[in-house]
């Protein structure tokens, strides 16, 4: 796995970097894909009015400001990222959207949660789990700051679900295997979600998975097709001339409204006992 990937650790990166990777975050937010999976998330969380909850990971803020209508009134929301000039970004975009008094937002570790036992009537991670060195940890961690009873939802997409429509299937499974295995962090980590809440301890475990479908450029999917293809040329995987004929063969299918690619995101809820 690639270990030079900045969204492992944003605060490896400096000021400009950090705004560019936040920027990319709102922008990916309001993708159709995005919003859909976001949507779900929310759904499954079932955030209700007075509610305290945690989000670890929080990045640029998006999915904290997402619940704020559902938690008011008396509700709070709490992001937390590793990276304090992801939080200072963070808290701009809370202010300019005008959800600053609901969501508090902290610099700290995932591993170490910098909060009291009981803390949150829920919190959930998306798209972190696939990044951290320890999830264990950080789940035992999320399960302590909860109340008993209190909710977890993990969310993670899993790579190597991505369908793509194209003709050639080798030169495809080449790229996706590589991806999968070499870029990104744990991309089966959205299959594992699961049996890590399981062996933790969670009850009433559910699973939703959510398809995302991509029909053309305006995708997040997309988007990740296009690094996919890059990474795996630069890794060695495709020759230059490969890469160019995998994407040129989708961007023409894009342009005669053929082109079809799916992945699906796995959301896991479950609940903290009552008698801890």
């Amino acid at each position: 796995m690639s270990h030079t990937n900045p969204w492992s650790n944003p605060s490896t990166v400096g000021a400009t970097e950090a705004a560019k990777m936040a920027a990319f975050l709102e922008e990916n937010a309001r993708l159709p894909d995005q919003s859909q999976v976001n949507a779900m998330l929310r759904d499954v969380l079932a955030p209700a009015p007075g509610e305290r909850l945690l989000e670890i990971g929080c990045g640029s803020g998006a999915l904290c400001r997402l619940m704020v209508p559902s938690i008011v009134p008396g509700g709070h929301m709490t992001g937390l990222d590793i990276s304090p000039d992801m939080v200072a970004l963070a808290r701009r975009y809370a202010a300019d959207t005008g959800t600053a008094d609901s969501i508090a937002f902290d610099t700290g570790l995932a591993e170490t949660l910098p909060y009291a036992n009981a803390s949150f009537d829920g919190a959930f991670a998306a798209r972190l789990m696939l990044h951290v060195n320890q999830p264990d940890v950080v789940l035992r961690e999320m399960m302590r700051v909860a109340r008993p009873g209190g909710r977890i939802v993990l969310m993670d997409w899993d790579w190597e679900t991505v369908a793509v429509d194209h003709p050639d299937r080798e030169l495809t499974r080449r790229l996706m295997h590589w991806r999968a295995d070499h870029h990104g962090g744990n991309n089966w980590s959205g299959r594992q979600l699961w049996g890590r809440m399981a062996a933790a301890g969670l009850q009433d475990l559910t699973v939703t998975p959510v398809v995302a479908v991509a029909h053309d450029e305006h995708s997040s999917l997309t988007q990740s097709l296009w690094r996919a293809a890059e990474v795996s040329r630069e890794g060695g995987a495709l020759t230059p001339d490969e890469h160019d004929a995998w994407t040129s063969e989708l961007k023409v299918r894009i342009a005669a409204g053929r082109f079809f690619a799916s992945i699906v995101y796995f959301i896991v809820r479950g609940c903290r006992s009552q008698w801890v």
